[in-house]
């Protein structure tokens, strides 16, 4: 029987960044030779992007349990140390993608082994690391629902049970112009743009949800002065210090810890907000918007059984402090429980020498065994 660290060490020697020259192809053909050697599951591809595929691996379509994990890595930097040749320093694994996380893949390709259940199915999804094309390419399947997801993704043996959601969007802002020297006859678009985001972080954390984290508005971009109509159907805004502003452009991101925090909400309080201070917005536009994620914790009461008897401590995540996970979008659509949980050290994700700790590799593996076992038939 084949160890788990040594198929983490057959991932990590096959490239699956991806650039104008590589992609996970590599990952995915041993993905599927693993599958049809050593498992009796069915699995079926799902056309990304060329030779780019998502793998789902099920024998039912309505399994109990999912696990879910991604198969390319971020580029390789300059600075890192042989990316592709798996070495260990004592509990230390190196290679790209050692943490995050084909070491989530190796567990789940191990589990697939040795447990052969109807209500265990495996997603394998590509392209995470960039535009999430595989994640929103799952979104399209509709005949397969899983009752939970565990996301492998590391996470330093803590339960993260949700995730903010995050939403880039930019609008003009319309003031007055006037003289400087009678600034009371102006209406100054510019500090008006930053009194219009602060009141709007205010209404946003009224609905923060406790366990869900925090919603934080940020301020990424501002830039404003006298718009000017040139005569010709263009304008320019210049910066002359003698006049009030009249005009703003804002980009903003916000993380969202709250559903209710959708488009629809924010474009009514942006505009509702510019009426209460005197000015008014033009072109409110979204760049992207990813939804908010929350299981709660009543509903993980077999996996920090499961973290127990392995003789763990169950430890929760802070959900504002984590990134957005892919995974929200297949709860969202999948109308399912989800949780992200794995290996350590999160913190060297993404880094010029990422290693595993590789006795969280055994333990995070021990804990879904045992939380696999808990919830399903063993070998139904």
């Amino acid at each position: 029987m084949f160890e788990t660290k040594e198929v983490l060490k057959d991932l990590i020697r096959i490239p699956s960044f991806v650039d104008e020259a590589h992609d996970e192809r590599g990952v995915i053909e041993y993905v599927e030779n693993f599958i049809k050697a050593n498992t009796k599951y069915n699995y079926v591809v799902q056309d990304v992007e060329g030779e780019r595929k998502n793998i789902l691996v099920y024998n039912k379509p309505n399994p109990k349990i999912a696990l879910f994990g991604h198969m390319d890595t971020v580029l390789p930097k300059v600075e890192t140390d042989r990316p592709f040749e798996p070495r260990e320093e004592g509990d230390k694994l190196f290679g790209l993608g050692a943490v995050d996380m084909k070491s989530g893949l190796a567990i789940m390709l191990k589990l697939m082994t040795e447990i052969q259940n109807d209500e265990l199915a495996f997603v394998f999804s590509v392209d995470e690391e960039y535009d999430f094309k595989g994640a929103l390419k799952l979104k399209e399947i509709s005949d397969f629902k899983p009752e939970f997801i565990v996301n492998v993704e590391p996470t330093d043996g803590k339960i993260l049970n949700g995730c903010r959601g995050i939403t880039e969007f930019g609008f003009e802002v319309h003031g007055k112009s006037a003289h400087a020297g009678r600034k009371e006859f102006g209406v100054n678009a510019i500090e008006k743009a930053v009194e219009l985001i602060q009141k709007f972080q205010k209404r946003c954390s009224e609905l923060d949800l406790g366990d869900g984290g925090k919603t934080t508005v940020n301020l990424a971009y501002i830039q404003g002065g006298v718009l000017k109509d040139n005569g010709d159907g263009s304008s320019e805004v210049s910066g002359l210090g003698n006049i009030v502003p009249n005009y703003a452009k804002v980009v903003c991101e916000i993380r969202i810890a709250n559903q209710d925090i959708n488009q629809e909400f924010v474009k009514e309080e942006v505009i509702k907000i510019s009426e209460e201070i005197g000015v008014t917005v033009s072109n409110l536009n979204f760049k992207f918007y990813l939804g908010s994620m929350l299981t709660e914790k009543i509903d993980l009461k077999d996996l920090e059984k499961a973290i127990r008897d392995t003789g763990e401590e169950v430890v929760y995540a802070d959900i504002s402090l984590a990134g957005y996970y892919e995974v929200q979008m297949l709860q969202d659509n999948w109308g399912c429980k989800s949780v992200v949980f794995g290996v350590s050290p999160i913190n060297l994700s993404h880094s010029a020498n990422e290693y595993l700790l590789l006795s969280t590799l055994e333990k995070v593996e021990n804990i879904l065994r045992n939380f696999i076992e808990g919830c399903t038939s063993v070998n139904a």
